[in-house]
């Protein structure tokens, strides 16, 4: 007989959380926006009573706070009871964003629906076909867990046929914006022993390793234009000659950045017609769109088609859109910084510390350190963007450009015709 089991790893779904950097925005969108967190949980389940899987695991961050709304916890409770109709356990364990505290407060959960302590300890499951799984985590009990909780999870059990890890919290070496929470080393993990490592905290997709399978999900629903592309979670399947995943889709609404070039362009309207095309070319029927366009290429707009990006009345033109299923809504429009063809004139002044300065700055470590505190700041992530190397780029670029429009450029004789 063939050992399999069956799971979903799911995490990071921040139900009822708001999305940032969107305003004015029609009824049915908000109402679109509402709703997205919540219709990401349904597709889990859904999924999970087609593919009839052995059992799920929700690795933290379920909540968007520890002050978790009613309404999320009675959504979270209705979900976990369709499960429980069709006999498929739930493995839950709270995040940084929705740990354990003021329980007086919480809504109880079905009986199928079962939670970690604070403390790491490891659950079993027999399976219709009798394989003995493990599962070991631990819940946050407070919103900074700066302990290495890995230190306290045991090796592979003998009596398993599959052992699971479960952890919320943070691969060390792993560039990202997201807290050093709860952290460990891929070695650390490595060591244990597991057939597969369900982890939680990251946003963004990530397979750190194949054997055994190190994975972060991402979250379920982006809700910011960090968090772009595509948002779900990962079915496994785990037999005795190895683990295979499968990506699937929850989000309902995604973020996407596209670059539209307006070379050789100058007036208003036709600016306004490329635009049209290519917000037409996103459209699908698969998802709604929150769109951001960068025109590169624009040296040669009239100073008046300018003024009216800048202002924001060429976005809000774009956003006179009917009311369909899915939609693309356009929430930003920005012109491509073109601070590299000039010259401040502080360089002209100064020419190597110019340069010296340019190069530190540029340094993630030197960047990181100079920004820490704006970053430390409790729910900073959900407002500026991640520090990972494009945005270090784009910052720096926009930095200079300031310098260029404060104190003054000359046109580089090099790029002169």
């Amino acid at each position: 007989m063939i050992l399999m089991v069956k799971f979903i790893h799911a995490a990071d779904l921040h139900l009822d959380s708001p999305f940032i950097g969107l305003k004015n925005l029609p009824d049915y969108i908000w109402s679109a926006i509402y709703l997205s967190t919540f219709s990401a949980l349904t597709k889990i389940v859904d999924r999970a009573i087609q593919n009839n899987v052995d059992f799920v695991c929700l690795v933290g961050d379920i909540y968007d706070n520890d002050e978790r709304s009613v309404k999320a916890q009675a959504y979270l409770r209705n979900e976990m009871e369709r499960l429980n109709k069709f006999n498929i356990p739930v493995y839950l364990l709270h995040g940084n964003h929705d740990y354990i505290e003021n329980t007086g407060l919480h809504l109880d959960m079905p009986e199928n629906v079962i939670l970690f302590d604070e403390t790491v300890e490891t659950k079993w499951l027999k399976t219709k076909e009798n394989e003995q799984i493990a599962l070991t985590g631990f819940s946050y009990d407070k919103r900074w867990v700066l302990e290495r909780k890995i230190t306290n999870y045991p090796e592979r059990n003998p009596r398993a046929t599959y052992h699971i890890g479960m952890l919320h919290g943070f691969s060390e070496g792993l560039e990202s914006e997201h807290g050093h929470y709860a952290p460990f080393t891929m070695a650390e993990l490595r060591s244990k022993k597991y057939d597969y490592w369900a982890l939680g905290h990251i946003h963004k997709r990530q397979h750190l390793a194949e054997n055994p399978p190190i994975v972060y999900p991402g979250n379920t629903q982006g809700r910011s234009s960090k968090e772009s592309g595509g948002k779900g979670f990962e079915l496994v399947t785990i037999t005795e000659s190895g683990v295979t995943t499968e990506f699937c889709s929850t989000a309902v609404i995604q973020w996407k950045t596209i670059e539209l070039s307006v070379k050789e362009m100058k007036n208003l309207d036709t600016v306004y017609k490329a635009l049209k095309t290519a917000i037409e070319e996103q459209q699908n029927e698969s998802y709604s769109l929150f769109l951001s366009i960068r025109l590169t290429d624009n040296e040669h707009l009239l100073d008046g088609v300018i003024k009216k990006i800048k202002q924001g009345e060429l976005v809000e033109a774009l956003q006179q859109i009917p009311k369909t299923d899915t939609f693309v809504w356009v929430h930003k429009i920005e012109l491509q910084t073109v601070a590299e063809n000039h010259i401040p004139a502080i360089q002209k002044l100064f020419p190597n510390e110019w340069t010296k300065i340019l190069h530190e700055i540029e340094m993630e470590n030197l960047f990181n350190e100079t920004t820490n505190t704006l970053f430390d700041f409790p729910g900073i992530d959900d407002v500026v963007e991640t520090r990972e190397e494009q945005y270090r780029k784009k910052i720096v670029l926009d930095a200079k450009e300031m310098v260029r429009n404060q104190l003054g450029f000359e046109r580089s004789d090099d790029l002169e015709d």
